[in-house]
């Protein structure tokens, strides 16, 4: 979330690794079958039936118990920044989940555009523009019930809205540096001038490009389950605690407003967001109510995804697979590397340890991180941890007697989206870069 994010430190020496007896050394092979074992009962969840934040929990636990890390490495590995910083976005969707008002939204958004296909492109649209406004996790957390309340009223499957919120959140909130933490640590700690500029000048058209073309991808991979109805007008009443909403509102877009503040000042935006959500609970009596719908489980699966990623770093998985990837020096390394790398990361851990190893190889154009921003972000639209709005709204929806995303069911909507983005940004940053 700031420059205390920052890992400084690299991938180390990127002097040709010979796949030999090192890799069979002790160090190599406890994290190794540990990464195999846990994406194993992620990918195939529909076996084991363990949700992937229990996965990953216990995978953290086991770089543990089997020596990869000891316990002052696991503790000093969890970033506070970054689980205080989700928490207190959790704080404000409960509140307005509480309140009513995101109940209220969804018969809005149903009375206002009736059809199926309408309402996935508004999902998409409006997500992603959003997004830049209160982060990708900040929307995915706070619409996901809404598009339950949706999909219940129109009596369709969540499915395809669900994906629509996955891919809006990660497309949409490439083009600024507010629209996720991987953006804004790029924006604090990379050298640019610029910024807020830079970000739009190379990724705003772009961006909006893609989340209308996506759109259009999607009609086609969810052909069959949109259905052609017309939801005719619904009278349904919806009790709002006006108090609670009009606050959690209030405050929210107070922190909106220090989110840029703070970010051009370049103090840590976590500041912003603690102070709002504690203030929030300080002056609504139904603050246990809201407590109880944070969604817990997905701080769980950070703690866990920490620790899990150091265990992958000091037990060398990493840098094996870093080693057989080309160097991050062109636009097209840059955002090849880092969307492979983000799916076994994640993509913040990712760009938190890239950025010192692009200074290391002078990879420091604006162009480069701009590559990096985009890389790292869409990786979202890969696999299902590529990144951390992914399992939010799947563990949103789930935990609300929902949908979940499944793993390879997510790389087959997914994957054709991805290629589009990565198409179309490639493009468009490699001419704008010429200019």
């Amino acid at each position: 979330m700031s420059s205390s994010f920052k890992v400084k430190r690299g991938f180390g020496s990127r002097e040709k690794l010979f796949i030999s007896y090192k890799i069979l050394e002790l160090v190599y092979l406890p994290a190794l079958i540990i990464a195999i074992v846990i994406y194993g009962m992620i990918a195939f969840r529909g076996l084991s039936k363990v949700p992937p934040w229990a996965s990953m929990f216990f995978g953290g636990v086991l770089m543990i118990i089997t020596g990869v890390l000891s316990v002052n490495e696991a503790l000093q590995a969890i970033n506070l920044d970054v689980i205080l910083f989700l928490i207190t976005l959790f704080i404000f969707a409960s509140s307005l989940e509480v309140s009513g008002f995101l109940k209220y939204l969804a018969y809005k958004i149903v009375s206002s555009y009736k059809q199926p296909k309408r309402i996935m492109f508004y999902i998409l649209l409006y997500s992603g523009l959003l997004s830049n406004l209160v982060t990708n996790d900040g929307i995915s957390a706070s619409w996901t019930p809404v598009i339950l309340e949706v999909s219940k009223l129109m009596n369709v499957d969540e499915l395809p809205f669900l994906y629509a919120l996955a891919f809006g959140v990660t497309i949409g909130s490439v083009m600024m540096p507010t629209g996720n933490p991987q953006n804004l640590l790029i924006a604090l700690e990379g050298n640019m001038r610029n910024p807020f500029v830079d970000f739009l000048v190379y990724l705003g058209v772009p961006t909006i490009l893609n989340l209308i073309l996506s759109y259009y991808l999607m009609l086609f991979l969810f052909r069959g389950r949109l259905p052609e109805q017309k939801v005719d007008d619904i009278k349904l009443e919806v009790k709002v605690n006006k108090r609670l909403a009009y606050s959690s509102l209030f405050l929210l877009v107070i922190t909106i407003v220090l989110f840029f503040v703070f970010s051009f000042i370049r103090i840590d935006i976590l500041l912003a967001s603690l102070t709002t959500s504690s203030i929030l609970l300080i002056i609504n009596k139904e603050r246990r109510e809201i407590m109880s719908r944070v969604d817990w489980t997905t701080i769980m699966f950070f703690i866990g995804l920490f620790i899990f990623t150091e265990g992958l770093y000091k037990g060398g998985v990493i840098q094996l697979i870093y080693q057989a990837l080309p160097p991050p020096t062109s636009v097209f390394l840059i955002m090849l590397s880092s969307i492979l790398l983000s799916q076994v990361l994640s993509n913040v851990p990712l760009v938190a340890i890239y950025i010192p190893e692009m200074y290391q190889l002078g990879a420091t154009s604006t162009i480069d991180w701009i590559a990096l921003a985009a890389g790292s972000t869409i990786a979202g639209n890969f696999t299902l941890i590529g990144a951390a709005s992914n399992i939010i709204i799947s563990e949103a929806s789930e935990s609300r007697g929902g949908k979940s995303f499944g793993f390879f069911e997510f790389m087959k909507y997914s994957i054709p989206v991805l290629l589009l983005n990565f198409a179309i940004l490639y493009l468009f940053i490699s001419l704008v870069g010429r200019v």
